[in-house]
């Protein structure tokens, strides 16, 4: 059995990322977005689509585009029931694609925003 010492655990403690403050949540056709400390938007998948589609078990970003408009395409996802492509509810320029979820698809099964994040616009003005 492996033990962690107590200085892994501080070191691990001080790692970790700061779950980002997120104002104004709102759901578009699957995809929640709210707007975080610095007026970008955060954008992931609603509860709503894994009552729809089960288990995601693939993820895939369909285009690398750097400005986004509303209604382009933001991430293809085959779940347990049907494959979906979901919708960007918002346009902007985009910041930072989660790109840790095509290595470990089981982040985007999690409730969690601070893993299953998909990603992160700086709206248009």
């Amino acid at each position: 059995m492996e033990t962690t010492s107590i200085w892994q655990k501080l070191i691990h403690l001080f790692k970790r990322r700061k779950a980002p403050k997120l104002r104004n949540p709102q759901v578009k056709n699957g995809v929640w977005y709210a707007e975080d400390e610095n007026g970008d938007y955060l954008l992931g998948i609603d509860e709503s689509v894994y009552q729809q589609i089960g288990k995601i078990t693939f993820a895939d970003f369909p285009t690398q585009l750097k400005i986004i408009e509303t209604d382009d395409d933001l991430l293809d996802i085959e779940g347990d029931k049907s494959v979906e492509t979901l919708k960007s509810p918002i346009s902007g320029r985009v910041i930072e694609r989660n790109t840790a979820i095509g290595e470990d698809i089981d982040r985007l099964n999690q409730p969690n925003p601070q893993v299953n994040w998909i990603m992160k616009i700086e709206p248009a003005k």
